[in-house]
């Protein structure tokens, strides 16, 4: 298994307006065996071509380097499809060990909150989403190797926009290293709110085959690559080989350094329990 990243340098080819055959069309996007062309509302275009590397067209009067953020999610989610990959909508987090667990929420706002809050209680590296998963190995995840971004949520934030007008802001925490796989070791969906306090419970069969449909990244693009059976396929073995673990959250309850330490207290109990079975 070969970073994804990899996969994605810009080739310097000029993108087509439109693929001729594609499987899958939208507005936004074009995929199919040509590979994936994506056409951001802001304007410019975005092709991926397995084997090929990316092709940007910047957006007319916008400035250089504008479809970098599109590069290093859809492009990168792209690759991972065609590469035989599973993009999640998930941030990660490398624990002290090298292992990494993996943040996934409903609500942009509490999974990035959590990645942020790990690593600014405990100094640990954290990645942007999406991170790609092999569906023959769960165990194996890589990473775009980009800073966590978080949604705005004030006018004055101190961070800077992950691009000219962007409503995303790229935040200054330590990156786990995209040109590399890591051991991963499970996925922590976070809940809803709605429970009496924190707590950390396995999911059982059924419902973490819920949890990785919920997550995929980009499920039209996977599908047109793969098909329906293949898809429905690798949501049952990754549920079946990748440790998913709800973590409940009390009512009104977001994401601060003593949840980080209660989240790490009871992972690190789980891991020891685990280790003496």
């Amino acid at each position: 298994m070969n970073p994804i990243a990899d996969l994605i340098a810009d080739s310097g080819r000029v993108p087509p307006q439109r693929l001729a055959k594609p499987v899958e069309s939208t507005p936004f996007f074009d995929v199919g065996p040509e590979g994936f062309l994506m056409l951001p509302p802001a304007g410019g275009r975005l092709h991926y071509a397995p084997g090929a590397g990316l092709a940007l067209a910047n957006p007319p009067d916008r400035p250089e380097g504008d479809l970098l953020p599109f590069a290093w999610s859809s492009g990168f989610a792209a690759a991972a499809w065609f590469d035989g990959r599973v993009p999640l909508r998930a941030n990660a987090v490398r624990l002290t060990d090298g292992n990494l667990i993996l943040i996934a929420s409903d609500r942009d706002d509490l999974q990035e909150g959590m990645a942020v809050a790990l690593s600014e209680t405990f100094g640990l590296a954290v990645s942007d989403a999406p991170v790609v998963i092999d569906p023959e190995d769960a165990s194996r995840v890589c990473t775009n190797g980009r800073p966590i971004t978080q949604r705005r949520t004030r006018k004055d934030a101190d961070a800077p926009p992950v691009r000219e007008g962007a409503r995303r802001l790229q935040l200054d925490c330590p990156t786990i290293d995209g040109l590399a796989v890591h051991p991963c070791v499970a996925m922590i969906s976070l809940g809803d709110g709605r429970g009496p306090e924190a707590d950390l419970k396995d999911l059982p069969l059924m419902a973490s085959v819920a949890e990785i449909r919920k997550h995929i990244f980009m499920p039209l693009v996977g599908t047109a690559i793969w098909g329906e059976d293949t898809i429905s396929a690798a949501h049952m073995v990754l549920a079946n080989t990748l440790p998913i673990l709800r973590y409940g959250l009390a009512p009104g309850a977001m994401p601060s350094a003593e949840l980080a330490s209660d989240l790490m207290a009871q992972l690190g109990a789980r891991f020891r329990e685990r280790e003496t079975r």
